[in-house]
């Protein structure tokens, strides 16, 4: 699947390795003969591999046994937002929009048996936090159906693609003056700022 990548933007895979952590839901997409499947969850960093994800879709998806057979793509997307020509201090400037994106390329294989129960062990706790809500919690006999009902994978990532579009190509003073405008927006777009301003060296 071709990406346009601008060197400039480009970044290191463990920054993808990072951005998807903190950004865990995911565009899954498997290509097949005639048309690719997609589906959208969350995928988690295996604690034992930093190159593996940890998933799982409902059995019922016909994608569960696809992405076993053929290689895909997890599309992770960090912080994003508009940019405006206004914000700029030099002039002819255009719109734009500055964004963060992992694409995961790698070969899912099964997880089943205490592999999955560990697992769901570890999204609930991503969340819920350690006094939270588990799967332990279930009766047994429900536990059981419920993974019944999904199909577990580990998708080992053999190449991370990252793309960083911070304004890297404007002048300093047209960067400086972007993170100023998104540091007095809203919570989404002072998040962009922080890393615009992390890019920059400040």
């Amino acid at each position: 699947m071709p990406f346009y990548q601008p060197p400039s933007f480009t970044a290191a895979a463990n920054v993808g390795r990072t951005l998807a952590a903190e950004f865990p839901f995911a565009t899954l997409i498997t290509q097949q003969p005639d048309t690719p499947w997609l589906s959208h969850l969350l995928l988690l960093p295996d604690p034992h591999d930093p190159d593996c994800l940890l998933g799982h879709l409902a059995a019922a998806n016909g994608h569960s046994a696809a992405l076993l057979r053929a290689p895909s793509v997890a599309i992770f997307h960090g912080e994003h937002d508009y940019i405006s020509p206004r914000w700029y201090v030099s002039p002819g400037m255009v719109p734009t929009w500055n964004y963060r994106v992992a694409h995961a390329h790698g070969q899912a294989e099964a997880v089943s048996g205490d592999e999955l129960s560990a697992l769901l062990t570890q999204l609930a706790a991503r969340f819920e936090g350690a006094d939270g809500w588990s799967p332990a919690q279930l009766p047994a006999a429900a536990l059981a159906a419920m993974q019944r009902g999904i199909v577990g994978f580990r998708l080992r990532v053999s190449r991370w693609e990252v793309k960083e579009k911070l304004s890297q190509n404007r002048a300093p003073q047209d960067i400086a003056a972007v993170i100023a405008a998104l540091q007095a927006g809203d919570a989404g777009q002072q998040q962009l700022a922080a890393r615009m301003l992390a890019a920059a060296g400040g």
